[in-house]
């Protein structure tokens, strides 16, 4: 059978097909419904290189059965006659079945449910087998980190404010090391300094709307914070909100499937934290589930440097104890292959660890002061930052 085939050269198809070939065989495939334009758009946007672009085309076609198949073949003798013939196509191709021009191996309209389009006779466990996740999500369990330069880097350091008595001492540090940390991994930065609420707004849907062609994107915003969000040098406030939202998959087509990475360093209230004591062999661990279907809110990964209601503390000598600690894992990490997660938890236990004092200006007295960073994602794979 044609899906049969399409198993049989499906490697050295895979390291055939040219570029112009794969867009042209996709354009096509839509043209005969047996791609969908999610479908289409998923191939391009997640599979950066041509090899994974290949990969995909076939396995999404093949898993569609064999009258799918039978057309990409015949699509490949059409736009490519020399690989058809190369891999002996030729000989084994089967002849046309009647009318297969429009097969019903796309997906269904949006007001027709899917459910609706299984044969009612098909047992409760064949239906099962059709929805499962195809073998090619686990396929590839790290994110693409291979394209030069490998994103970018965005830095925005407010450090001085409309009212000079609350400058960010030490901010300029952090940015510094970010910029350093960053280059190193091979991101192209962009650093931009003291703006308003409303410039950090329109800055990150200007970002938004520019073709990524990179394999990550990375922001870093160094301000003062509250619970809601960050302050622009006017003291206004910059949701949250509206820095994450504009780069889902929904608004940011070009970053869809790819990792979409930010660090806060910013203050997320007022209030201090405790001092406890803990043994050594405490230990805490996380596992994440991988996700096949991609939603628009995929790919994403945000650090903070302090919980929800709690200072972050920033030496005016030495930079933040978040960032200072995080560049110094990142580039430590990198040399070693380690995923973002693992850096996160290293940043978290030894910032985590550290002590400080903290001056009320009120009652003028000293506090003993500790903070915990803190990360949530819905990344679907390891995010490793490799060195070029």
């Amino acid at each position: 059978m044609a899906d049969e085939e399409l198993q049989r050269v499906r490697i050295q198809l895979k390291e055939s097909l040219t570029e112009t070939v794969i867009k042209q065989l996709l354009d096509d495939l839509k043209e005969e419904t047996v791609l969908g334009d999610e479908e289409v758009e998923s191939i391009l946007q997640q599979n950066p290189q041509r090899a994974d672009r290949a990969r995909c085309l076939i396995d999404s076609v093949k898993k569609k059965g064999p009258t799918a198949s039978r057309i990409l073949i015949e699509k490949l003798q059409k736009f490519d006659k020399n690989v058809y013939d190369k891999l002996e196509l030729h000989k084994r191709h089967t002849q046309h079945t009647p009318d297969y021009r429009k097969p019903a191996v796309g997906p269904p309209p949006e007001d027709e449910p899917m459910n609706k389009r299984v044969d009612e006779n098909v047992s409760s466990s064949s239906k099962h087998e059709i929805f499962s996740p195809s073998p090619l999500q686990h396929e590839k369990e790290e994110y693409t980190m291979s394209s030069k330069p490998r994103g970018v880097c965005v830095i925005i350091n407010n450090e001085h404010f409309t009212n000079p008595e609350v400058t960010l001492h030490g901010s300029r540090k952090d940015a510094d090391a970010l910029e350093d940390v960053f280059r190193f991994l091979g991101f192209k930065i962009e650093v931009h300094k003291d703006l308003t609420a409303q410039k950090m707004k329109e800055l990150m849907l200007e970002y938004s709307k520019q073709q990524h062609d990179g394999d990550c994107w990375v922001c870093c915003v160094l301000s003062h914070g509250i619970s809601e969000g960050v302050l622009g040098s006017d003291w206004n406030l910059c949701p949250t909100e509206d820095i994450f939202s504009p780069f889902n998959g929904k608004n940011c087509p070009s970053l869809l499937g790819k990792p979409k990475v930010f660090f806060i360093e910013a203050c997320r209230g007022s209030k201090t934290q405790e001092k406890l004591l803990v043994s050594d062999d405490a230990v805490t661990s996380d596992t994440g589930k991988e996700s096949y279907s991609i939603p628009k809110d995929s790919d994403f990964l945000f650090a903070r440097s302090t919980v929800d209601g709690y200072e972050a503390y920033v030496s005016s000598t030495h930079g933040s104890w978040f960032s200072q600690s995080l560049c110094r894992h990142l580039k430590e990490g990198s040399k070693r292959g380690d995923d973002i997660l693992t850096v996160l938890t290293r940043v978290n236990d030894e910032v985590s660890r550290r002590e400080g004092e903290f001056m009320d200006k009120q009652t003028r007295q000293w506090y003993d002061v500790k903070a915990t960073p803190i990360s949530s994602f819905t990344l679907r794979k390891k995010l490793i930052f490799r060195k070029p």
